[in-house]
């Protein structure tokens, strides 16, 4: 496991554990775990920042945002780029790559024609629910945003979140897809479950669904993508104006318990808020909590990512979250004033 506790700009790392099951290597601070669908607050933070560039529109219709596609459901038309994020955008949540669904495509084909073919697939057929209205989690809306921002720019997701996030924000222990592999063994292996027994793995999420779920990061580098949504008015990388709007609650029918839904984020009704999600690609479990209020954050890895993984994972955060909300209000009675960003404020 891993873990990274941030207060303004201070933050601390720790791990725990093995890199892989059968072997006695230790997990180095250094070794980047796999976001799982923590990639979501990534990818949205990614359109922010073209939002930001004039290039692109939170209000944008799906009918404006792809009208080289003539081929799209009228009741998709009027979506916006906004309710994919909000998972309101009548996509099912899971199950959609049937065979039926899936013919014609080719895996062999260059990323974005993979994504773009996908995106108008999903689009040519009635939406599941209407639009607007309920809450269904689907990874298939960042898939589709996914393709969006590579219409818009011409260039591939990945390379959008390399020029857009990781290096504007310095996060250089990130990449995309599993963290070990047979090609490159030296690192922190995914791990399966068989009988009961955690066996080294290198599956992972298919690069299609990327904008929804293959990034990884050491902690370190996603301490840093955390400071800058604890910062939400320095300005320094998104203007506060879209910080605002990533982080602007909806609530709709079916939403989780307790939760708003944020773009890439969900958000919880306690005082503070707190932005927070989720991550698994199977093999890993990654759990964040942002509070800007108090300009903290707590994230949590594992490189297991079954039940168990998951649970412990949850477990701590809840803990390290509980503490750190403890030690700021013994502190603080009042939020942390702004600070203007530091070079290097990591120690």
């Amino acid at each position: 496991m891993g873990l990274a506790v941030l207060l303004d700009y201070d933050v601390a790392i720790a791990v725990a554990g093995k890199r892989r099951a059968d072997r006695g290597e230790l997990l180095q601070d250094t070794d980047a775990f796999h976001l799982g669908s923590d990639t979501k607050a990534v990818t949205a933070s990614l359109f922010a920042r073209l939002v930001d560039r004039g290039v692109l529109h939170w209000n944008e219709s799906l009918a404006e945002a792809m009208p080289d596609f003539g081929g799209m459901d009228p009741g998709f038309r009027d979506v916006t780029v906004e309710m994919l994020m909000r998972h309101v955008a009548g996509l099912p949540g899971s199950g959609a790559f049937t065979p039926e669904f899936t013919k014609g495509f080719d895996e062999n084909w260059p990323i974005k024609e993979q994504r773009k073919w996908m995106a108008e697939r999903f689009l040519s057929r009635a939406p599941k629910q209407p639009p607007g209205k309920r809450f269904e989690y689907s990874n298939y809306g960042y898939l589709i945003i996914g393709h969006i921002v590579e219409r818009a720019t011409g260039k591939t997701w990945e390379e959008l979140v390399q020029q857009e996030v990781f290096e504007p924000l310095a996060m250089r222990g990130c990449g995309f897809g599993p963290t070990a592999t047979s090609l490159h063994p030296n690192g922190n292996w995914a791990h399966d479950v068989k009988g009961d027994s955690y066996v080294a793995t290198e599956e992972d999420n298919p690069q299609l669904i990327g904008p929804a779920g293959t990034v990884y990061c050491n902690l370190e580098s996603w301490a840093r993508f955390a400071a800058a949504h604890a910062h939400p008015n320095s300005g320094s990388w998104l203007t506060p104006a879209s910080m605002g709007h990533l982080h602007e609650p909806f609530t709709a029918i079916g939403t989780p318990l307790g939760k708003d839904i944020g773009l890439g984020w969900g958000i919880t009704q306690t005082q503070p808020p707190r932005l927070t999600h989720s991550g698994s690609n199977g093999y890993n479990f990654a759990e964040i909590v942002v509070i800007p209020l108090w300009h903290a954050a707590v994230l949590v890895t594992c490189n297991a990512g079954d039940a168990r993984g998951g649970a412990a994972a949850k477990e701590a955060s809840d803990f390290f979250v509980a503490e750190l909300l403890k030690t700021v209000s013994d502190e603080k009675e009042t939020p942390i004033e702004l600070k203007k960003p530091k070079v290097a404020w990591l120690r």
